[in-house]
């Protein structure tokens, strides 16, 4: 498969090549970045043709079954434990990022990852990830691996409920409610 690297360039070519040689069954492989004529960055691939975590949810708006939850959550911890050890921080660990291929869940979307740096993990000032799944530790610059735990969380909360457990009319609403409830 290619995805076509549309904005932050510098931000996604440095979390895909962090990942380049991470091989793990549940992630997402990715093979290479390739440049076109206009120099626009592609990312090189597995082609993954199963559902997304999200239509998987949006079909079952009570909640999954347990077994099937168990399934998604073994699949999605294992693959974020195997990034954290490596180092790697995805930091937008959400369902329409997780996927689920011939019976394996995969993690894609690594154009967010971030090396775990022990001396400074504050550096970035940017906000990143997606509302629902941001920890209270974005907000103070922290990008540790709390941040994915914290999604994961947000993620099973959503799987078991079919609803986020933190939703609001903007942004900041949701971050609010993120920060004091």
């Amino acid at each position: 498969a290619l995805k076509h690297i549309q904005r932050n360039l510098d931000v996604e070519l440095r979390g895909v090549k962090q990942c380049l040689n991470l091989k793990h069954p549940n992630l997402v492989a990715l093979y290479n970045i390739r440049y076109d004529d206009h120099g626009d960055g592609w990312v090189v691939m597995e082609y993954v043709s199963g559902k997304s975590l999200q239509e998987v949810i949006d079909t079952n708006p009570e909640g999954l079954p347990l077994d099937q939850m168990r399934h998604w959550l073994q699949g999605i911890a294992t693959g974020t434990a195997y990034l954290h050890d490596h180092g790697i921080v995805h930091r937008d660990l959400k369902p329409g990022n997780l996927f689920l291929d011939g019976g394996l869940v995969k993690i894609g979307d690594y154009g967010l990852s971030k090396f775990i740096s022990v001396s400074r993990r504050s550096g970035q000032t940017e906000s990143v990830g997606t509302f629902h799944y941001m920890a209270p530790e974005i907000g103070k610059g922290n990008y540790g691996k709390e941040i994915d735990i914290y999604a994961l969380g947000v993620i099973l909360f959503e799987i078991l409920t079919g609803k986020v457990p933190f939703d609001g009319e903007s942004s900041q609403e949701i971050i609010m409610k993120h920060l004091t409830d």
